[in-house]
């Protein structure tokens, strides 16, 4: 008996110390935003290219380390919106001038790989929620007649719509320690997206990569 509650107490101690030498964290980030698109079909009144841009924005994070290599937090990726021109060519033309953001929130995992007493080189992957946004205004050809190039009228009024979905997210980050308790933080996050496959949903004809690179720079604060 006293062997074993020796070797209990010996399994515990570091336990309960790393526990106690957990550090909070906070950052915020500028970030810059970019994805493709595709084209949702060949029929002539789809657009015949898809909705896709770069954006710039910001991204904030805060977690607790909970093991020297391991750290557990949340991540908020919040860019402005990029504006995307989509036309058709059937009969009477349209186009449609579409301005949409993803908005990300992660819970992630930090793995560190590398660590020194300057620089720690981490990887980071989760899962979160997506909140594809759009506003989106049209303007049709002025003619009923088909002319080349087709001769636009006014836009209609803006209209927006928005749709939750679900991501993962991978990426890495480099920490370079200021201060004891400050880091710059050159970082990337490659977002994957689960699109809307429903031709009913107002987004879909937007042909929204699955895909989103965002690639950011800033301060981590630790407590």
């Amino acid at each position: 008996m006293t062997r074993l509650l020796a070797v209990a107490v010996a399994i515990s101690v570091p336990a309960v110390c790393s526990a106690q030498d957990g550090r909070t964290f906070f950052g915020a980030f500028a970030m810059v935003s970019t994805q493709g698109s595709n084209r949702q079909g060949t029929a002539p009144s789809l657009p015949t290219s898809g909705a896709g841009g770069t954006a710039i924005g910001a991204t904030f994070e805060g977690g607790r380390t909970l093991a020297p290599r391991i750290a557990l937090g949340a991540e908020l990726s919040l860019p402005t919106r990029f504006t995307a021109l989509q036309a058709t060519d059937y009969g009477r033309p349209f186009q449609q001038e579409s301005r949409h953001r993803d908005l990300v929130l992660s819970g992630v995992v930090r793995e560190i790989l590398v660590s020194t007493a300057h620089i720690k080189v981490g990887a980071v992957e989760g899962i979160g929620l997506v909140q594809e946004s759009t506003i989106q205004r049209r303007r049709d050809q002025a003619s009923p007649l088909p002319s080349f190039p087709p001769v636009f009228g006014p836009y209609s009024a803006e209209y927006a719509f928005s749709r939750v979905t679900f991501g993962v997210v991978g990426g890495g980050d480099i920490e370079i320690a200021v201060t004891r308790r400050l880091a710059l933080v050159p970082a990337i996050r490659i977002h994957f997206i689960k699109r809307s496959d429903d031709p009913s949903e107002p987004g879909w004809a937007l042909g929204l990569s699955p895909v989103v690179v965002r690639a950011a720079i800033g301060a981590r604060v630790t407590f």
